[in-house]
């Protein structure tokens, strides 16, 4: 495999974070009670748009920590170009140390996102208290995400580079109040 295929590997799974930066964000910025008259107005429309902006980064991020024995593009994927030592090992340990809200996220991918389980549809509360998906667990897994995705780059093309989607989560959210504001 070449460097150009990795930098390709490299440039789809920053591309699938950027995505996933941006519907976290804009997602949550229209999470907010006093739009439900503007929703109302247009209820079809603003239905399926937040519902695909919410399950669009639920599912990029179980596909982003997907460990598969295939070549599924991933973080997981990318580690196997980053040499042995201990910046591979601080990777992995980042990584391990978000396990809980991955898995939580694997599970809802598996049986809500990807498939309508049958036991989740039939009780769908002992799911989520089973499976918790909360936004400030979220919030800390992008994060970490930065730093991973930073730390992995680095290593793979042995020059130091760090990451910031700061401005995803600033431009999600001026571009969702100005929307409001423009539907008022």
């Amino acid at each position: 495999m070449g460097n150009k295929d990795i930098d390709n590997y490299i440039s789809k799974v920053r591309n699938n974070i950027c995505n996933i930066y941006n519907g976290f964000y804009l997602w949550r910025s229209l999470q907010n009670a006093e739009y439900n008259e503007i929703y109302n107005r247009n209820k079809y429309f603003w239905g399926i748009v937040l519902d695909n902006l919410r399950d669009g980064w639920l599912l990029g991020l179980a596909k982003l920590f997907e460990e598969n024995k295939k070549e599924v593009i991933s973080i997981p994927f990318l580690l196997k170009f980053t040499p042995k030592g201990q910046g591979k090992k601080e990777i992995m340990r980042k990584i391990r140390g978000q396990k809980a809200i991955v898995e939580n996220l694997w599970k809802w991918r598996c049986k809500i996102l990807a498939h309508q389980d049958r036991a989740v549809t039939d009780n769908p509360q002992s799911f989520y208290r089973q499976y918790p998906v909360k936004g400030i667990d979220i919030e800390n897994l992008l994060a970490t995400t930065e730093e991973i995705f930073g730390m992995v780059k680095s290593a793979i093309i042995n020059r130091s580079e760090a990451y910031t989607f700061k401005n995803f989560k600033e431009g999600a959210e001026r571009d969702a109040e100005q929307i409001i504001r423009q539907l008022k």
